[in-house]
């Protein structure tokens, strides 16, 4: 890539910009990656914007620069549900997208996910993803570069590049091999599973459950852990600081539980720093004020009991075995919180719910964990099954 190809490829110009968006739209299909800048900021700061489309084998390639342009009418793009829009590890891209710009992916493919289906292996990074479906050699030595100084070198723009310019290629192959399995609307379902967990971002009020110990608070004290949390959620959001740097978990507790009337006394709540309590002193009295008076309680589900934590044990073994059957990862199928949301409202209802009563899950796993909790099905160890166990008809064939 040459100098003359640095200017080809860098877009600056709301015009460029808008021709490639209506070039994107025409093709139906494009794919995107970002780069950004998150040290020691709360929410990450978009540095780049790369996309690709067209030919996948020889695709059009752009970078645009969003320090000097809006890159808005290319996201839009992300949600809008008449084009598909491939990209590899998309979390952090689409969180970013959701937070700073308010969309949302609607008809995305994430590639690390395909890779996953079709059995090429578990959270595969985008380089070695490309390595073994086409040879190809990425160099990935300004992946931690700072995106946001200017001007960016050929070196930059070209890794930049190289993260977008396999992935309409990749996905296409990835699509022919889980077609032949079965499996492409599975890859799109955890895809939109990812796109829209991916965008949730918690409010201000709903701060406190992320703060550990939580749920051992009295009512009153939650009350004000709520208050104090939310508090710190929207000075971090408004000043981009992490929030721990603002006031960590372990002093918000101390904090709620102490509830002291004045700085005097917030000094000697443990763990308070007399820095906190010049820069923000007023303001967490002001949210202790706030919470005077309420209580919240504890909604935390209640933990299992031994009959149902053992049952959610067996129903992990369950999801593994079938996960091995299928050559892909267990984690993909459910976690451990899956088999015990699924206990608890056979518990309380006699059916199913949770993730493993929806789509490709309930298909893979789901129904045969759901006929074992009714007595339909025994589980027995199998050396030679490819998850260590298979599941017998009570009274009949496998």
């Amino acid at each position: 890539m040459t100098g003359d190809d640095t200017a080809r490829f860098l877009v600056d110009d709301a015009a460029r910009v808008a021709a490639i968006a209506a070039e994107v739209t025409r093709a139906g299909i494009f794919a995107f990656d970002l780069e950004f800048v998150s040290e020691d900021r709360y929410i990450p700061e978009l540095a780049l914007l790369q996309v690709a489309w067209g030919d996948p084998s020889a695709p059009e390639l752009a970078a645009i620069d969003p320090l000097a342009v809006d890159v808005r009418p290319l996201l839009e793009l992300v949600a809008d549900p008449a084009i598909e829009v491939v990209a590899h590890a998309a979390r952090q891209d689409l969180g970013l997208i959701a937070t700073v710009f308010g969309l949302s992916g609607r008809r995305l493919i994430d590639t690390q996910i395909a890779s996953a289906f079709a059995g090429l292996a578990d959270q595969i990074g985008y380089a070695r993803m490309a390595q073994k479906l086409f040879g190809a050699a990425i160099d990935k030595g300004h992946q931690h570069t700072d995106w946001k100084r200017r001007p960016l070198s050929e070196a930059q723009l070209r890794y930049a590049l190289d993260d977008v310019r396999h992935l309409l290629a990749a996905w296409k192959l990835l699509e022919g091999q889980l077609a032949a399995r079965g499996r492409v609307d599975w890859a799109r379902e955890e895809s939109d599973r990812l796109a829209r967990s991916a965008a949730q971002r918690r409010t201000p009020e709903e701060a406190y459950r992320a703060v550990g110990g939580w749920a051992g608070l009295r009512p009153g004290q939650l009350a004000a852990l709520r208050e104090l949390a939310a508090w710190r959620e929207r000075e971090a959001v408004g000043s981009n600081t992490p929030p721990s740097w603002i006031a960590t978990d372990p002093v918000l507790l101390e904090i709620a539980r102490r509830g002291p009337g004045d700085q005097r006394e917030l000094g000697r709540v443990r763990g308070v720093q007399s820095g906190l309590v010049r820069k923000y002193g007023e303001a967490l009295l002001a949210a202790l004020g706030g919470a005077a008076g309420q209580s919240l309680a504890a909604d935390a589900p209640p933990p299992l009991g031994p009959r149902a934590q053992a049952q959610a044990a067996m129903v992990s073994a369950i999801l593994q075995a079938r996960a091995g059957e299928a050559d892909i990862p267990a984690r993909l199928v459910g976690a451990r919180a899956d088999a015990e949301a699924l206990v608890a409202a056979f518990e309380g209802s006699g059916n199913g719910a949770g993730p493993l009563m929806e789509g490709w899950r309930h298909e893979l796993a789901g129904r045969d964990a759901l006929a074992w909790l009714r007595g339909e099905v025994a589980l027995a160890a199998d050396p030679g099954a490819a998850g260590g166990v298979r599941l017998l008809r009570i009274g009949g064939d496998p």
